[in-house]
């Protein structure tokens, strides 16, 4: 039986991975069909995308994970660092789309293939770093932690939810929702 907090770690991939994906087909369905974007659209997933990892998703693995995998898998070390690397890389990386996605807005079609080009190479790069910790570091994990370090981390993600405003995770949730929504009617 899977632990809760991979669970979690698992649905909170699955929802990035979903505002990803209808990211790139919002952008795609622009090109295809000749009609103007829908900026607040665009910018409300780039919103979720910045929002969600940098409170929730990332301090989980950073702060709660990483650290008792680094303890009890030393060997584990340099693939936990890069991708701590990348957690911190990725509020950047979303400036930069917001940024471009901005110069397009104001610029024109000039600046479109400059946001698609930024968007996929962020999307390839953030589905490979959730493919890393779901194929190689929590199986890793699996192995290495004790049902009390799983119960003491389920506990922990848990208090940090707690913390986190109801108001806040609730706003995440119904952008989540509004995001996936307007997807499948696409």
């Amino acid at each position: 039986m899977q632990p809760p907090a991979i669970t979690l770690i698992k649905q909170e991939h699955q929802a990035l991975t979903t505002v990803l994906r209808a990211l790139r087909q919002s952008v795609k369905r622009v090109g295809k069909s000749g009609q103007p974007p829908d900026f607040d659209g665009l910018r409300a997933m780039l919103f979720y995308l910045d929002e969600m990892p940098a409170r929730v998703h990332h301090a989980n693995e950073s702060e709660l994970l990483f650290p008792r995998i680094y303890e009890r898998c030393p060997a584990l070390r340099p693939v936990l660092d890069r991708l701590q690397a990348e957690h911190s890389r990725g509020e950047s990386a979303v400036r930069e789309l917001e940024h471009a996605l901005t110069g397009w807005q104001i610029m024109g079609n000039e600046r479109r293939e400059a946001f698609e080009l930024l968007l996929h190479a962020y999307s390839e790069d953030y589905l490979g770093h959730m493919e890393v910790e779901e194929s190689y570091v929590l199986p890793v994990a699996m192995d290495y932690l004790s049902p009390a370090d799983w119960s003491e981390l389920g506990a922990a993600f848990t208090r940090q939810r707690g913390a986190l405003a109801e108001s806040i995770a609730r706003g995440h949730r119904e952008l989540f929702e509004r995001i996936a929504s307007n997807q499948s009617l696409s």
